[in-house]
């Protein structure tokens, strides 16, 4: 007997009420897990499970998390049975679209003063390096948004910040006050001693200046310390 040909399973295979595709438009794309929405993009799994099942597959493997997933690689996506070389471009392309939204300038008349606005505009752009990093956002005498840059790299537990370069930088913009925010890329927010002998220093070149120092902030993929918030500030 000849052998069949092997096919994947695709989204048309399940049942109707459980396909990704009519769920979205029934129920709206917020009550979709994540599995079904990545199902959407790939269309069909391999022959041995459906899209949804394979997504769901994947994304076990990066602890079920979104964020650790967006950080796979197109080699690390063709590993799987069931991702070829268009459904690997697909998802990385919709990832570095998330990513670019959610990276995005803000608009010039939005103010930083919450501490939750501050990490979710820098938790894209920090939880997912590796090494430590440090970022300062500028803002004018309303508090409102105008720049922001990395202005230090360091290694797998530390960076090293100059509060010279970071007012340098403010002074060179016109700056009325800055915050300063860094990564723990270990995960943990609890400040050291490291990052409240560097928030001492800022605030004291700050006051000497006469730029306000708003907020130091610890960025990680699980949440954020706020100096400010904490009365450290």
């Amino acid at each position: 007997m000849a052998n069949q040909e092997i096919r994947s399973k695709g989204i048309q295979d399940m049942a109707e009420e459980d396909r990704p595709r009519e769920r979205l438009l029934r129920l709206g794309a917020d009550k979709l897990k994540d599995s079904e929405l990545l199902a959407i993009l790939i269309g069909s799994g391999s022959d041995k499970e459906n899209a949804v099942e394979l997504m769901n597959r994947i994304l076990q493997d990066y602890g079920g998390d979104l964020d650790q997933f967006a950080r796979i690689s197109y080699e690390q996506l063709l590993s799987y049975r069931g991702i070829g070389e268009a459904k690997a471009i697909t998802l990385l392309a919709a990832l570095e679209l998330g990513n670019r939204r959610a990276t995005r300038k803000p608009a010039k008349r939005q103010q930083f003063t919450d501490p939750d606005a501050i990490y979710h505009f820098l938790r894209n752009r920090m939880s997912d390096v590796d090494h430590e990093v440090s970022h300062v956002i500028l803002l004018d005498q309303h508090l409102q948004y105008m720049a922001d840059r990395r202005i230090s790299e360091g290694g797998l537990s530390s960076t090293v910040v100059d509060p010279r370069m970071v007012l340098k930088y403010a002074i060179s913009h016109n700056a009325a006050a800055i915050v300063l925010a860094h990564n723990h890329p270990s995960g943990a927010i609890n400040p050291s001693r490291e990052d409240d002998n560097l928030t001492a220093r800022m605030q004291h070149a700050c006051e000497a200046v006469g730029i306000r120092f708003i907020d130091h902030i610890i960025v990680s993929g699980s949440g954020y310390y706020s100096y400010s918030s904490n009365g450290k500030i």
